[in-house]
């Protein structure tokens, strides 16, 4: 009996360290994080306190604890993906819908047009599924979006059921008959502007795809352009009103006749008056004339922030389309700095309508509209200006 014990005995050490490695290569190391499902890299980082990070709108429950950098290293801001790079980052307005493509897909649509038809306008939708889109703008089906305003004004909004979305104005349904009178008007015949517009459809290259955006209260949510409630805020800095602007004219003609840019513009309207005859060059003003008339400041400010900027634009106002008119213009921005406007390193845009710094680098995006397109202008890292645009087709001679 006792050797029977010894072998059991010797048994059991034998192979308690078997069993135990068996054990180990089957279950999972306790130390790891279990998979989650959604990747970690769509996490905010965590940052060792007083800095506070922004959180997600609705983080999901970790599954495992996220380990936070070492003490002994320095605590780094989080730097956010650059603006072309995610969908949602930034993204046009127009009216009350969100912009979610400036080249849709027709093989997006279903179902029969909805049209809206009046002389020198017309207005086509087709309903869009989120499961017909790609993957990019499915991600934005019950996405929470912070519309902006020019002013830095805000309203938040869900995105609603996309549509294709196919406007035209002008001379839209001009047309001629066997006696020589014009027409404006949409045909009387439906069965026409059915058949007009499938081929418009058809042929459109530049059919926009667009979800109406409202306010939890059912409001609908206008501005300028739109960003995720889930990502980090944006610095934005709101439109003041004209009379801040005015005050400054001084101060900021001071700076502008400074730049190289606007030596370059007189060199350019001397030429243009050059070839002129003494009575034509005569009805023109000069170029100080020119230049009292025409230049343009707005004066912006951080929201929630201290910075000032104020925008520059020198250009004929309301110049004719398809005129001999001075077409020369230039753009700055300009910042307060230690009670001094001085010129930022980067350019200006003409019709400035919102401006942003959506990674927080310090190079600013912007909104702008000259009056027939409307571009979203961001950046990528190195560098290279990303640009989203829309607009709504004229038919016919602008002039």
């Amino acid at each position: 009996m006792a050797r029977t014990r010894d072998l059991v005995a010797l048994s059991a050490i034998l192979v308690a360290p078997l069993a135990a490695i068996l054990v180990s290569q089957a279950l999972p190391s306790l130390d790891a994080p279990a998979p989650s499902a959604e990747p970690l890299a769509t996490l905010e980082p965590v940052a060792p306190a007083p800095t506070p990070v922004p959180a997600l709108v609705e983080p999901p429950a970790p599954v495992a604890p996220v380990v936070a950098p070492a003490a002994a290293e320095p605590t780094a801001t989080p730097v956010l993906p650059p603006a072309g790079a995610d969908m949602g980052q930034a993204m046009l307005v127009r009216k009350d819908a969100l912009v979610l493509d400036t080249h849709a897909d027709l093989r997006w649509a279903s179902g029969r047009p909805v049209i809206k038809a009046e002389a020198s306008h017309l207005l086509a939708t087709r309903s869009v599924r989120w499961d017909s889109l790609p993957e990019r703008l499915r991600s934005l089906e019950d996405a929470t979006m912070v519309v902006h305003a020019a002013d830095g004004s805000t309203c938040v909004a869900g995105v609603d059921a996309p549509r294709l979305h196919l406007e035209q104005i002008g001379d839209v349904f001009h047309s001629m008959d066997d006696d020589g009178h014009e027409s404006f008007e949409p045909p009387a015949d439906k069965a026409v502007l059915r058949d007009m517009v499938k081929q418009l459809f058809a042929e459109e290259d530049d059919l926009l795809l667009l979800a109406r955006q409202r306010a939890a209260d059912g409001r609908s949510c206008e501005g300028l352009w739109a960003r995720r409630a889930d990502l980090p805020p944006a610095t934005v800095f709101g439109r003041r009103g004209a009379s801040e602007a005015a005050a400054l004219k001084t101060e900021v003609t001071a700076v502008v006749r400074a730049q190289p840019e606007f030596t370059g513009l007189a060199g350019e309207y001397a030429e243009y008056l050059a070839p002129m005859d003494t009575e034509r060059r005569a009805e023109l003003p000069s170029w100080d004339e020119f230049f009292a008339a025409n230049l343009r400041t707005i004066a912006w400010h951080e929201i929630g922030g201290a910075r000032q900027l104020v925008s520059v634009e020198l250009q004929l106002v309301d110049r004719m389309a398809c005129s001999d008119e001075f077409g020369g213009s230039l753009a700055l921005l300009l910042e307060r700095r230690d009670g001094k406007l001085v010129r930022l390193d980067q350019p200006g845009w003409l019709g400035l309508t919102a401006l942003m710094d959506l990674e927080g680098d310090g190079v600013l995006e912007a909104v702008t509209d000259d009056g027939f397109e409307t571009v979203l202008r961001t950046h990528g890292p190195d560098g290279d200006e990303f640009r989203d645009a829309y607009s709504v087709p004229y038919v016919g001679c602008p002039c």
